[in-house]
C-alpha cells in the first residue's frame, strides 16, 4: 500500500539536520533501519546515504504528535520500508548517542507516508555484516545500501573526479 510522493519535498538529508534546526519542521526520507514499539511511543531509526536519524511517533494532539491513522501506519514499519516523515526537530529526551552525528536530536513526527513496503531482507543492511558473497551478489541492490559499500563508491567517485579535473586542467581531451 505505497503512498504517493505528490506534494512532498525533502528539506534535509538525515545528517543535515542538526541542533541549528531545533524547533523547525523538516521533511526527511529514507529507509527504516530499525523500529521499536514501546507501547504508546515508537522509535524509528531512519537511514539515507548520509547517515541515521531517530524519529519518534507519539499519538496525541498538537504539532509534536501524530494522529491515530499515522500512528497505526508507524506500528507497521519494518526494516527497509521507504518512508517520508515530516516533523519538528527537538533535543533528544534521553541520553545522547555520541556514536551518531545526529545523536543529540530527534524528530517528533506529525506526518508519515510509507512510500514503499519491503519484505524482510535476507541479510542485515549494516556495515561489516558477515554474509556469504553469493547472497550479497544475488541481492546487490541491498548490498549497495550498506555504509561500507557506499563509502567505497563515494571514494571512487571522488578519485575519478579529481583525475578528470587534473587531466582537463592539463589540456587533455
Amino acid at each position: 500500500m505505497a503512498e504517493s510522493m505528490q506534494g512532498l519535498k525533502r528539506t534535509h538529508r538525515c545528517t543535515e539536520v542538526s541542533e541549528e534546526n531545533l524547533g523547525q519542521t523538516v521533511t526527511v526520507m529514507g529507509w527504516v533501519a530499525k523500529s521499536r514499539n514501546k507501547g504508546g511511543i515508537i522509535f524509528t531509526d531512519l537511514r539515507d546515504r548520509s547517515g541515521i536519524l531517530q524519529i519518534i511517533f507519539e499519538q496525541g494532539e498538537g504539532e509534536e504528535f501524530v494522529d491515530a491513522a499515522n500512528f497505526e501506519k508507524a506500528c507497521t514499519l519494518r526494516s527497509e520500508f521507504v518512508i517520508a516523515v515530516a516533523g519538528k526537530v527537538v533535543k533528544r529526551g534521553g541520553a545522547a548517542n555520541e556514536a551518531l552525528k545526529t545523536g543529540t536530536i530527534e524528530i517528533r513526527a506529525n506526518t508519515l507516508r510509507i512510500l514503499s513496503e519491503a519484505l524482510t531482507p535476507p541479510f542485515p543492511v549494516e556495515a561489516d555484516c558477515r554474509t556469504k558473497e553469493e547472497i550479497r551478489l544475488k541481492y546487490r541492490y541491498l548490498d549497495l545500501r550498506r555504509p561500507d559499500i557506499q563509502h567505497n563508491i563515494i571514494m571512487r567517485s571522488e578519485v575519478v573526479q579529481r583525475i578528470r579535473n587534473f587531466l582537463s586542467e592539463e589540456g587533455f581531451l
